[in-house]
């Protein structure tokens, strides 16, 4: 790396790419043999409904239904053509589940498992390298319906599936992660019931929790067990807290925070165990844990080769000693009208650098990093996005200087491609570096687009 003028330069290994998931992008929701998902279900049930877990008072679902995505199933070879044009390195799909094995459990859907044979076989002739997410998010429906997350079957299930995948999938691709984001899945879902399945219920939920963290060990465990050649890790959000005062109780509160959200997933995930300090300082997580929690993870322990990190928003915490984790949220450094995140590039510098110090430098992808702003309803200012041009030059300054102060920063994915569904949104937020019709799919790159270009084909950013 060198810096000339203040320009930044990536080393060539360092791969940029871009993402999306499997339920926002691809479509065909019910075709050739593809049972519902999860999220597929409380999509259509929840439409336009009152969502009781969300802060924000009176926030209604989205009665936008993910039926098309970005049309990505029908048009997969166009997208891979203008990853090919854009230069990037790589693209991070997820895998639907329930295209897969309709059943959750047992025989194969052949016609799914070749959508993602094509899929895959020409990300490669293109020169791109697939980074694929075995569940990210959209459990099948009939799996939920027998207990999902939080049944004793769960890890067996996950682990046939993920063999399942390595057979078909594990001679081309290399980079592979268990799941994505499972603070949203579990803690989101289950704990403060903001997000399907809309529950609230603390037991269940790190239940559930540690019934994935087995699972997770599980599929692990089984890709090492092929011999395989690749690498296996996992995706989180990260989002650090930062103390509303420099009082000791602020600190420790803020602290709390961001242990339940990143450490409470990824600890596990590299050390075999939960955030020890917070099942202290906070009686009711650790009275609702399930039996035997700590003999059990450390009995099914295996470490990842790599985190995927997930960086949008900061927060701050103040202490709150009624409050189940003993603090509350304030308002952050910078209030945004207009935009559903707030931008804090500095923050994902931040997390880096934690992540460095507290898991002894392991090896990172930032799996999603991206700026949402409103559909304004004009295809011409939708695309004219100089805001997120500056969100990614600024980004990946905060990468550069990550990677002077030592990080193992492996690359880099902007969330997402194309704009795709958002979960409890729908179509009302735009992502993507290419602007989609969503009736038509018809697609028109952003200026966005053309600046990732560059800093894709020069691996230099401005």
């Amino acid at each position: 790396m060198y810096r000339d003028n203040y320009s930044m330069c990536f080393p060539k290994k360092f791969i940029i790419g871009t993402a999306n998931s499997a339920f926002q992008s691809e479509g065909a929701a019910d075709r050739d043999g593809k049972s519902p998902s999860m999220m597929d279900h409380f999509a259509r049930t929840h439409a336009g409904k009152f969502v009781p877990g969300v802060v924000k008072a009176g926030f209604a679902m989205t009665t936008d239904l993910p039926d098309n995505g970005c049309f990505f199933y029908d048009n997969f070879e166009a997208y891979i053509d203008d990853m090919k044009k854009t230069g990037q390195d790589a693209y991070r799909l997820s895998l639907a589940w329930p295209r897969i094995i309709p059943n959750g459990v047992g025989e194969v859907n052949e016609a799914g498992a070749a959508f993602y044979d094509r899929v895959i076989d020409t990300l490669l002739k293109a020169g791109i390298e697939p980074f694929v997410d075995l569940l990210h998010w959209d459990l099948p429906m009939c799996l939920h319906e027998r207990g999902g997350y939080a049944s004793d079957d769960f890890p067996d299930w996950f682990e046939a599936y993920a063999r399942v995948c390595f057979e078909r999938w594990g001679d081309r691709v290399k980079l592979w992660s268990t799941f994505n984001e499972p603070c949203v899945a579990i803690t989101s879902g289950f704990v403060e019931g903001r997000f399907p399945p809309f529950e609230k219920d603390l037991e269940k939920g790190l239940r559930a929790g540690q019934k994935l963290l087995l699972a997770h060990y599980r599929a692990v465990k089984c890709y090492r067990q092929m011999g395989l050649d690749g690498k296996i890790g996992a995706v989180n959000a990260i989002i650090p807290v930062y103390p509303a005062s420099c009082s000791a109780e602020d600190i420790a509160a803020a602290r709390r925070q961001a242990e339940v959200r990143f450490d409470w997933w990824a600890q596990p995930m590299v050390k075999g165990c939960y955030p020890q300090n917070l099942l202290e300082e906070c009686p009711g997580y650790r009275n609702a844990m399930p039996e035997g929690y700590a003999e059990e993870l450390r009995a099914a322990f295996v470490p990842v080769d790599f985190l995927g990190i997930n960086y949008y928003v900061t927060s701050r915490s103040s202490d709150d000693p009624d409050a189940l984790l003993r603090s509350r949220r304030v308002q952050t450094f910078y209030a945004q009208p207009g935009l559903k995140n707030d931008i804090y590039p500095a923050g994902l510098l931040d997390s880096l650098l934690y992540v460095r110090d507290r898991y002894d430098n392991i090896p990172v992808f930032i799996t999603e990093n991206g700026l949402c702003t409103p559909d304004s309803g004009d295809e011409e200012t939708d695309c004219q996005d100089e805001l997120r041009i500056s969100y990614l030059r600024e980004h990946f300054r905060m990468i550069y200087r990550a990677m002077l102060a030592g990080v193992d920063i492996r690359g880099y994915f902007y969330w997402n491609d194309a704009d795709s569904y958002e979960q409890l949104t729908g179509y009302s937020q735009r992502f993507g570096l290419t602007w989609i019709d969503r009736h038509t799919g018809r697609r028109r790159w952003k200026k966005s687009r053309y600046y990732f270009q560059t800093i894709a084909q020069t691996h230099m950013v401005d």
